[in-house]
């Protein structure tokens, strides 16, 4: 077996980033809207290997969704996200043509305004993936993370979490297709004080369109989709108010390809339609290196 090089930089969007979005206090962001293109471009038939990666994001809460999809003012929040992330790629000889990984994740989080300020560790998150190539240029694969309410307490979910994703990749010559489609499911959240709620199930999707223009440029345009069930009172049976959302965001950004073990990507995205949720205004940053 070879050494993954090049390709295994898409590998790093092995991850349950979209648990975290869902914390008390980051109301915002589509579930796994981190990824970039290449993602899934993913090798099989290597030796074992190892990645880090460091993902972050801003974002401005000044506007909101309501419940018609009209633009309202929103909570005003400036949030600030980082996503340190350490992958174990491997192969099992009895199992070739198949690639797994193995991923631990650990979130930062600050959520700032006027009278609010709330910082700290968010929920770590672990969990397995497996890939297959149905042809040179294409990957198909699975993943499925855990979401561990150990945070700190400012920006905890305070649910165990679990995130299963289909996701694949093509490319067509500087073309490449990037996504996936993942589901959601949180357990039950137990508050002080208050009645303990089932959250709702989360549906999502996300595309990535990039086109190698230069060895090292790769412009990209990016879509997501999220769409969440309401939340239920655990005592009472009914729904909470205003607890469905959903939001499709579109943008765009570039990927900087450095050398073989390391890239740059950055990209900005803006909500376009949704509902019961603040309007993304986001600039993501990704930094990736291979050894």
């Amino acid at each position: 077996m070879k050494k993954f090089s090049q390709s295994a930089l898409a590998c790093l969007a092995i991850v349950a980033t979209s648990l975290v979005y869902a914390s008390t206090v980051v109301a915002s962001g589509i579930p796994l809207n981190v990824i970039g293109p290449h993602e899934y471009a993913l090798p099989v038939n290597y030796e074992s290997f190892n990645a880090v990666a460091q993902y972050s994001y801003v974002q401005t809460d000044n506007m909101a969704f309501d419940n018609t999809g009209k633009r309202v003012g929103g909570p005003g929040t400036f949030t600030a996200v980082g996503f340190t992330k350490y992958v174990r790629f491997f192969t099992f000889k009895a199992v070739p043509d198949v690639g797994f990984a193995w991923e631990f994740l650990q979130p930062e989080i600050s959520v700032q305004k006027a009278g609010v300020s709330a910082t700290g560790f968010g929920d770590p998150l672990t969990g397995l993936a497996a890939w297959i190539k149905p042809s040179k240029n294409s990957t198909l694969g699975l993943q499925s993370f855990l979401s561990i309410p150990v945070g700190s307490d400012a920006v905890s979910d305070k649910t165990w979490g679990s995130l299963t994703t289909i996701f694949g990749d093509l490319q067509l010559g500087d073309v490449d297709i990037d996504g996936q489609i993942g589901y959601i499911h949180k357990s039950t959240r137990h508050q002080t004080g208050a009645n303990d709620v089932n959250p709702g199930d989360t549906f999502h999707t996300n595309l990535r369109l990039g086109y190698r223009a230069h060895q090292y440029l790769e412009p990209f345009l990016a879509v997501d989709y999220q769409t969440t069930g309401s939340t239920t009172d655990q005592v009472t049976g009914t729904a909470v108010a205003n607890s469905v959302s959903n939001e499709l965001s579109c943008g765009g950004g570039l990927m900087v390809h450095f050398s073989d073990p390391l890239s740059l990507t950055i990209r900005y995205d803006y909500g376009v339609d949704g509902k019961n949720t603040p309007v993304t205004n986001a600039f993501h940053f990704k930094f990736v290196y291979i050894w």
